[in-house]
């Protein structure tokens, strides 16, 4: 990658992070509307913005969460596993739109990590009622980001940002 190329990802990451520390009451735990969660959407514009997202969701969870190690390292995961199976999945489709419902199902899908996270750390007792809170919650915010991002990208026409 170019050095334009990092340079938004750090933005994307600061961003992340700073989306984050405005709503963090509502960021973290059994009933988790991240707002910033919307920004996984940039990677259907171009899979380079994997990194600035990714580094805002470690730099997030490490300066914020309370839940630690545990949040380093699950957190982080469900953000890397979503984004490795959304690549897989997602190569023959073609319309934005449909790219980004099937980015909000699999990151919808994949936080079962988060209640495993929250199971370990004894925040909750029943992983499947939580379970189905951060995937309802997941879900509604990448939900909202889809209409969101599709507007700032007439914008800012995100693809041609990252193009070096």
């Amino acid at each position: 990658m170019k050095l334009k190329q990092w340079m938004i990802n750090a933005i994307i990451a600061a961003l992340y992070t700073g989306i984050t520390i405005l709503i963090a009451p509502f960021a973290f735990g059994v009933i988790q509307l991240r707002l910033s969660e919307m920004l996984n959407h940039l990677v259907v514009f171009d899979k380079k913005y994997v990194y600035g997202v990714t580094a805002g969701v470690f730099l997030t969870n490490l300066i914020l969460s309370p839940f630690g190690i545990y949040d380093w390292t699950l957190g982080v995961g469900h953000t890397i596993v979503s984004f490795a199976v959304y690549f897989l999945l997602s190569k023959k489709v073609q319309s934005p739109v449909k790219k980004m419902i099937l980015n909000s199902a699999i990151f919808s899908v994949f936080s079962f990590m988060i209640a495993l996270l929250l199971l370990l750390i004894g925040e909750i007792e029943v992983f499947w009622i939580n379970y189905l809170f951060v995937f309802l919650g997941q879900l509604i915010t990448m939900g909202i980001g889809i209409p969101v991002m599709l507007t700032l990208d007439k914008k800012l026409d995100f693809k041609k940002r990252m193009q070096a």
